[in-house]
């Protein structure tokens, strides 16, 4: 995967991530003048939406292309902060200064999960919430998101268990996008239509994203 400055425009411009950045947004339960932290902001489309929302934005990443674009795009009037990052994962913050930790499609590039949730709860409030977006092993069609720099995919049972055993209640896991069929115009009514089936038994863990909502105490 190219993770150019074309591509992190583009992504933007995609229904199916402006679906889960909302799901993220009220999943982390994202408030006026919440302090959130983005892993991974990318071009910084999150963070705009979340200014949009009144919340303070923090947004952190390895990529020197993409602080660079979201700095770029900073038009609106607020609170931005945007931050490079080691592939350590190593938060250059404070203990406890967070109310929220948003991640769309990190987790599965971290090689140490269960340190990056000890670095995450470290920064977070006590109460803090963390809502996940990450592709999910038992998708039918894995090659729709195969990528190189990706270091572990998971399945949600996979994912919720890391979480409880690092001491986190996890509160919602679900996933959405049901596979139809590898047919592209099948593939995007999927995504229009997910709604409908993200309770139901066959398409409840086989959605192409997972969406996962956890608190630490």
């Amino acid at each position: 995967m190219a993770y150019s400055e074309a591509y992190f425009t583009a992504r933007e411009s995609w229904r199916d991530w402006r679906i889960e950045a909302e799901y993220l947004m009220n999943l982390a339960r994202v408030t006026r003048g919440a302090r959130v932290l983005e892993m991974g902001c990318g071009g910084g489309g999150v963070l705009r939406m979340l200014r949009a929302r009144n919340a303070l934005p923090f947004g952190v990443d390895t990529l020197d292309v993409a602080l660079e674009l979201a700095r770029s795009r900073n038009d609106l009037p607020g609170h931005l902060d945007v931050t490079q990052i080691g592939d350590d994962g190593v938060l250059p913050f404070r203990d406890h200064v967070f109310d929220a930790l948003i991640g769309q499609h990190v987790v599965e590039h971290i090689d140490d999960l269960a340190a990056a949730l000890r670095e995450w709860s470290r920064v977070l409030k006590p109460g803090g919430r963390v809502a996940l977006a990450t592709p999910n092993a038992r998708y039918p069609d894995p090659a729709h998101f195969a990528d190189a720099d990706h270091a572990h995919v998971y399945a949600l049972a996979e994912l919720r268990d890391a979480f409880t055993r690092a001491g986190w209640r996890v509160e919602t896991g679900i996933t959405i996008f049901p596979y139809f069929s590898r047919v592209r115009a099948l593939r995007a009514l999927g995504v229009i239509v997910h709604r409908v089936f993200i309770r139901a038994p066959y398409f409840a863990t086989r959605g192409r994203t997972i969406l996962l909502a956890a608190t630490f105490p």
